[in-house]
C-alpha cells in the first residue's frame, strides 16, 4: 500500500479549514517540501514544510499511534522532499 492511499494523506496545511493557501497545497502538492517532523500528539504528526518560501505547519492525523510513528519516521526518512513524492513510497516497507 502506498503512502496516498493510506486514511488521512495528503497532510492538512495551513491555519485550518479556511486558511486562503490550503486551496494551493491541495493543487500543488509537488511543491510543498518537507523540512522536519516537528512532534508527534498521539495520533498525529506535526511537520514542518516549504511552500512558495516560506515555512507551514502540516498536520497528518493517522487511525492510531502506531501508523502514526511509522508515518513520521517515513516522513522524517525523506526531508527535501515533497509530499507528492512521499505519498509514493510503499508504507508497508516502511514499517
Amino acid at each position: 500500500m502506498r503512502v496516498l492511499e493510506m486514511a488521512g494523506w495528503p497532510p492538512q496545511g495551513g491555519a485550518g479549514a479556511f486558511d486562503p493557501r490550503a486551496e494551493s497545497f491541495k493543487s500543488y502538492p509537488e511543491l510543498v517540501t518537507i523540512r522536519k517532523v516537528d512532534r508527534i500528539i498521539n495520533t498525529r504528526v506535526d511537520m514542518t514544510c516549504i511552500f512558495s518560501e516560506g515555512l507551514v505547519t502540516f498536520r497528518y492525523y493517522a487511525p492510531d499511534r502506531g501508523t502514526a510513528e511509522t508515518m513520521a519516521a517515513i516522513i522524517e526518512q525523506n526531508r527535501g522532499k515533497s509530499i507528492d513524492y512521499i505519498g509514493t513510497l510503499d508504507f508497508r516497507q516502511q514499517s
